[in-house]
């Protein structure tokens, strides 16, 4: 068996910090309808309740927060199959990460290596040959005289 929280979710997928209806969570049991997966479970639960209104779930034993869909099976047998929400599931790894996370240009500092997708760097190949001259004749490859200077930068 394994508990679950069910949740009513009123937030964007793509937010960090999830709001949800207040009082309406659940406390649930359920198993594993197919073999244990921590990021996509799919687990069958039994309830009197409507679990149709629910759309957010929590396994504290995984330490995950997942997306809900639910389907009325049976005699109040419901099939809950979730998916990781990876924002929530790892908020406080997220939050506390040292990483660039705003334009370079506005505090001052621009880094022109790192490429936000406001400005773009590009490579651009410049070829110059300059011709030497070598007692008045110019020298001509695959002689001597001939010699082929690359740089790069």
């Amino acid at each position: 068996m394994i508990n679950l929280k069910l949740r009513k979710c009123t937030s964007e997928a793509n937010r960090i910090t999830k709001a949800f209806i207040a009082n309406a969570d659940i406390m649930i049991q359920g198993n594993f309808k197919t073999s244990e997966n921590v990021l996509a479970p799919v687990i069958q639960v039994e309830s009197n309740t409507d679990l149709s209104e629910y759309n957010y779930a929590e396994i504290t034993e995984f330490g995950r927060s997942y997306f809900m869909q639910c389907r009325a099976d049976y005699n109040n047998i419901w099939t809950l199959t979730l998916k990781v929400d990876a924002l929530s599931s790892f908020a406080a790894g997220i939050k506390a990460s040292p990483a660039l996370a705003k334009r370079t240009a506005k505090t001052g500092m621009i880094n022109y290596y790192m490429n936000d997708g406001v400005f773009f760097t590009e490579q651009r190949e410049v070829v110059t040959y300059h011709t030497f001259k070598k007692n008045g004749t110019n020298a001509t490859m695959g002689t001597d005289a001939y010699y082929l200077l690359v740089a790069g930068g």
